[in-house]
């Protein structure tokens, strides 16, 4: 007996591997996951990487990659270690938490196969009908994001009924929730919706013990990912409540339950069974100083000052959606809608109550300073010095500002205006304030000089590049990264070509975004770039023949 065999090339292994065998995630869940993060970004936390562009523009290929991760994951860790950068992320007036911005390529990855097993985990959940869990229900459907949009708002409408029927509200939130996440609870909750293999189970464990140095607890603050898993750790808790006659009615968005009962004795027992419960299935607690027992009147009127108030009001304006697709089909109806419904209100006026306050209402303020982008260039100025004059009352809001402060200046026409705002950023640098002390409001505010080329604001990136971040004395990655890049852009070429003689040692953030600012350095980059080639078929290596077709495109500049 004779066999047939086609010539086959090997010429491309990941077409090759892809070809022969079955993958453990489709390929839709990848390319859902590359979308998301190609279109929303990677976390909710930190300054989105220049790598989102490169999802944006090579989504095949970067699908293609992570398939090939998933067919030989123990490999793909040791041929490329998962990285990350945790900081404290400022939580009020003098508090922290503490966040963590995964590598793109692994957050991509954790996203995909999080997603793989959706479906499941949405299905396991307290379904929508029972109008219970409201926070983050899964969209079947990819071209309209990963959750549906309505939860908050649902949430708060059922709260409010509940309320009318009943005398008295328990509000709590769960402490440290996500940091707090016990990995072995998680894994059995994995297990229920995942297939026989428990692969991907397994997979994802593996991620977020690399992700927390080892320790067996805590999931990435800010990333879709996390938001699933924790939704399915808290599956277990939401049915045991509902299961119990004495929890009477509740409602629960992410980490905060609402209670609703007729007397004090029913309001003190659901604290103390879902602390019971909390503890015994997960080992989390409750916030003793968000822990609140009110009538139901008293909770209406908080409620009703927050979401219902007169035209043009804060109250009012905190119930607006402004939520804006420019991919949608109906985006200049949708753009236009959401412009009649800002022109109602006096968003400087709002926004100087708060300020003139001391203490601002965290949620109404960043709401307030998300609205600046859609203003005159006049008036968005005005706001901008005046948030720029009053950082410390804005200290829980810092990276929102700096992104508003961002916005104007990458569409003021005003150099004068620009450079005095400009100053004023980074006088906070010189004068090492506290709030630029924080190595999260330092990348917030590395983006602000980064949007103005000036020798002020070059020397100033310079000695940022080489300083101690933070509280931790050592150096940020992602800001290195993004100084890296703004010089490069700007062509300041004695520096850029002088970083070339640390590449050996720098972080692999850093590493990656010199490949891209190589291409500033002309014949001496490509010298370069000859002589440090990336490996064939890595994500360095689709990002580095990324940049080489960006720079030939007329009027391209690095992102940053």
């Amino acid at each position: 007996m004779k066999f047939s065999v086609d010539r086959v090339s090997f010429a491309d292994p990941v077409e090759k591997m892809l070809e022969v065998q079955m993958p453990l995630i489709q390929r839709s869940s990848f390319e859902r996951a590359v979308a998301n993060v190609a279109t929303k970004g990677d976390t909710d936390v930190f300054p989105f990487p220049f790598e989102n562009h490169v999802f944006h523009d090579r989504q095949d290929e970067i699908v293609d990659l992570l398939q090939v991760m998933s067919q030989d994951f123990d490999g793909s860790l040791s041929r490329t270690p998962i990285t990350s950068h945790s900081s404290l992320a400022p939580v009020g007036y003098a508090g922290y938490r503490w966040a963590t911005q995964i590598d793109p390529l692994w957050n991509a990855y954790l996203l995909g196969i999080v997603e793989s097993l959706a479906p499941e985990i949405e299905e396991s959940r307290i379904g929508p009908d029972e109008q219970t869990v409201f926070s983050y229900r899964y969209e079947s459907d990819p071209s309209k994001g990963m959750f549906k949009l309505d939860g908050w708002k649902g949430f708060q409408e059922r709260c409010n009924e509940l309320a009318l029927r009943h005398a008295y509200v328990v509000s709590v939130d769960i402490a440290d929730f996500y940091s707090r996440i016990y990995h072995h609870r998680l894994e059995n909750a994995l297990h229920s919706v995942d297939n026989p293999s428990k692969e991907r189970s397994k997979q994802i464990i593996a991620i977020l013990t690399k992700l927390s140095g080892g320790s067996s607890y805590g999931l990435p603050v800010g990333g879709n990912a996390a938001r699933l898993l924790s939704e399915l750790v808290l599956n277990q808790v939401d049915r045991l409540l509902l299961a119990e006659a004495h929890a009477g009615e509740f409602c629960r968005y992410a980490d905060d339950y609402r209670f609703f009962v007729n007397d004090l004795q029913s309001a003190h027992r659901c604290i103390g069974m879902l602390s019971e419960k909390l503890m015994r299935n997960g080992g989390l607690s409750l916030q003793k100083a968000k822990t609140r027992i009110m009538t139901a009147a008293e909770y209406q009127m908080i409620t009703e000052s927050q979401q219902q108030g007169d035209p043009g009001t804060a109250g009012k304006f905190l119930g607006l959606r402004l939520h804006f697709d420019p991919y949608s089909t109906t985006a200049v109806d949708d753009y236009e809608r959401m412009m009649a419904q800002i022109s109602e209100f006096d968003i400087l006026s709002l926004l100087r109550d708060e300020i003139t306050k001391g203490r601002i209402h965290v949620s109404l303020t960043r709401k307030l300073v998300g609205a600046l982008q859609y203003m005159d260039e006049e008036s968005r100025v005005q706001a901008v010095v005046s948030l720029l004059e009053n950082v410390e009352t804005l200290a829980p809001v810092i990276p929102q500002v700096m992104l508003a402060v961002r916005q104007c200046l990458d569409q003021l026409d005003d150099r004068a205006a620009a450079d005095g705002i400009q100053a004023t950023v980074r006088g906070l640098v010189e004068d090492e304030h506290y709030i630029a002390k924080n190595d999260l409001n330092l990348a917030y505010i590395v983006r602000v000089l980064a949007a103005s080329p000036s020798r002020p604001n070059e020397r100033m990136l310079i000695r940022i590049y080489g300083a101690r971040h933070g509280y931790s004395m050592e150096s940020a990655p992602n800001i290195q990264r993004d100084i890296l890049l703004a010089l490069a852009k700007w062509n300041v070429g004695y520096w850029v070509s002088d970083r070339k003689n640390y590449f050996g040692t720098d972080h692999a953030w850093v590493k990656r975004a010199f490949r891209v600012a190589s291409y500033a350095l002309g014949d001496e980059g490509s010298h370069w770039r000859r002589a440090n080639r990336p490996e064939p078929g890595s994500f360095d290596d689709v990002v580095q023949k990324w940049a080489a077709e960006r720079t030939n495109i007329s009027g391209w500049s690095i992102p940053v």
